[in-house]
């Protein structure tokens, strides 16, 4: 029994030893990792953490031209009122919400399908396709700022090619098309919608990663054309997908570049955006905790409809599990 307990007591003295050395370089491996994210971590924590958490805390405040100076937080009984002015008083904020949702919605259901069709078409590498891929990239290239401004000449109610175009059908047509309601809306939405060439060049990316055995083998299968695309491309780029989705929602709920250059809010046009630079620049008397309030509602928007686009793909993948 003695000779038993000698031979397997150097083994476990071995085993610890080997547990001890196995954690010293897993603390090591740890250690060097949060290092070289540390720089990350504290440009995180300076330049968003810590904005996001001034709008929060100041959309419950006092802080306007009165203090600007002196930020004075509201007593417990009056701690929502900002709030209450935004939702009762203020009366664009439901307008904004209304048309951000849209812009959103917009880019989910319109700009990722364009996106991903294009990607789609280049990738199959016919004649001139890298010029059609440098073509749709261009309009990424140039700023938002200078593409309303581009479109603010083609919605001329005077020389612009939209209201010729019009005058074709209706020849008496003197009107902006920007500044009549719900038309304006679908104006302004062109303006942007269909300029998808970083997503495109996302999608287009991924779709080339794809190693060319699973092609050979679909269509070995018989798999070929849209069918292709439909049961192996498509479901291998799910992923990719996802984040333009996020992308494309975000720049719709966050849209602000097109309203201010090409209807500057008027006409039912205001965004979320375009609101918090109204309450905080424009007003003269610079409402800033009411800005926020906006600001923090925004912010959660934004969250909840990431959270809404993880669950639409998460249930699509639950289908394609069961099936």
């Amino acid at each position: 029994m003695q000779e038993v307990f000698k031979e397997q007591l150097p083994s476990r003295v071995g085993g610890s030893k080997m547990e001890i050395t196995g954690k010293k370089q897993k603390l090591r491996k740890n250690a060097f990792i949060l290092f070289f994210l540390l720089p990350t971590l504290v440009c995180f924590c300076v330049f968003y953490l810590y904005p996001i958490a001034t709008v929060v805390i100041s959309s419950f405040a006092k802080w306007d031209y009165t203090n600007l100076n002196d930020m004075q937080m509201y007593s417990f009984g009056h701690l929502f009122d900002n709030y209450k002015y935004i939702f009762e008083k203020y009366p664009y904020f439901w307008e904004g919400l209304r048309n951000s949702c849209i812009w959103a919605l917009c880019g989910l259901v319109i700009q990722v399908p364009i996106a991903t069709g294009v990607a789609l078409v280049i990738s199959k590498k016919c004649r001139g396709w890298k010029l059609a891929r440098n073509i749709y990239v261009i309009p990424n290239i140039i700023s938002s700022a200078a593409m309303g401004l581009i479109f603010l000449q083609l919605y001329n109610p005077k020389y612009g090619i939209i209201n010729e175009i019009i005058r074709v059908f209706v020849p008496n047509f003197q009107d902006n098309v920007l500044f009549i309601p719900k038309v304006n809306m679908i104006a302004l939405t062109c303006a942007y919608i269909f300029f998808a060439g970083t997503n495109m060049i996302m999608v287009l990316g991924q779709i080339s990663a794809i190693p060319e055995e699973v092609r050979e083998a679909a269509l070995l299968d018989g798999a070929k054309g849209w069918t292709l695309d439909r049961c192996i491309v498509l479901p291998l780029i799910k992923d990719t997908i996802k984040t333009i989705s996020i992308l494309s929602v975000s720049a719709g709920f966050l849209l602000y570049n097109e309203v201010y250059f090409l209807t500057n809010g008027a006409a039912g046009t205001k965004s979320i955006s375009f609101l918090i630079r109204e309450l905080a620049v424009v007003s003269p008397r610079a409402q800033y905790a009411r800005a926020n309030a906006i600001g923090a509602i925004q912010i959660l928007g934004g969250l909840v409809l990431i959270l809404i686009i993880n669950m639409l793909f998460r249930e699509r993948k639950q289908k394609g599990g069961r099936r």
